[in-house]
């Protein structure tokens, strides 16, 4: 049976960027006379040459034969426009390649390539990796980013130390960390979770992965949410910027995501 593995291209854009780059391109906020730039030297063909062996490598991990690279939408992100503070306090910072590895692996690469309007990577990945009716046969995601956890697939992780970790995560484990992360927030992201609620205190609520089901969960994290002087209004809040998006929360017809409610 053929595999594709479907692979994070925000990750591949950067980690190939940093590696054949010297230094960053930084913008600083612009004033009416000054924009600081610090620009360095990097090397288009080693970018060109590292994309192609790094895919190479990654299809023999997965065991792959095929490729689908996913992107983020430059242009817009679906979750800014229902949470300001989603990612705000992230820098600008892209290394010097940035745009030209990006407008490589879409125009040059030959790659397939999956990119909706105001998603970012991980929601493309994710829609495609629980739907049969894009991608045929057995897939596996590929990321050096741990945050994959919320959807059910193959997932294959190269770690920068050079050890790999495989595992396939169930429907039962992909709700019950959804509904972990929509408890403890991602302060990184923007989004702060249930107030006096961490790691510990989020695992007693929830019970073990599959004790319950993704509904008594939700239940129960409502019902913290507001024993914790916050709302449902706040859990909801913290679950759209929680969920990776699925199949199902996606249309189509409207090329939009469908906000998570339960």
């Amino acid at each position: 049976m053929s595999r594709t593995v479907i692979i994070d291209g925000d990750v591949i854009v950067y980690k190939v960027a940093e590696g054949c780059a010297d230094s960053y391109e930084i913008e600083t906020d612009e004033t009416d006379e000054f924009i600081y730039r610090n620009i360095g030297w990097a090397n288009k063909q080693a970018a060109r040459d590292y994309i192609e062996n790094l895919i190479d490598k990654i299809c023999r991990d997965c065991k792959a034969d095929s490729v689908a690279i996913c992107l983020s939408d430059m242009n817009g992100n679906f979750r800014k426009v229902i949470n300001p503070n989603y990612k705000k306090n992230r820098k600008s910072i892209k290394p010097i390649l940035y745009e030209f590895i990006r407008n490589y692996i879409k125009d040059e690469s030959g790659y397939k390539l999956y990119e909706k309007p105001n998603l970012e990577a991980d929601d493309v990945i994710g829609i495609l990796a629980t739907t049969d009716k894009i991608i045929k046969g057995d897939k596996v995601v590929w990321s050096l980013d741990k945050d994959f956890k919320t959807i059910p697939c193959k997932f294959h992780r190269s770690r920068p130390n050079g050890n790999h970790e495989s595992k396939i995560i169930a429907k039962e484990e992909a709700d019950w960390w959804f509904m972990y992360q929509t408890l403890i927030g991602d302060t990184v992201d923007g989004y702060y979770g249930c107030k006096g609620v961490g790691d510990k205190t989020a695992r007693k609520i929830l019970g073990l992965c599959g004790e319950n089901s993704l509904e008594k969960m939700w239940e129960l994290v409502v019902k913290t949410f507001e024993k914790n002087g916050m709302t449902k209004e706040d859990a909801l809040l913290n679950a759209r910027m929680a969920r990776i998006l699925h199949f199902e929360d996606y249309d189509f017809k409207k090329k939009e995501a469908i906000l998570w409610n339960l």
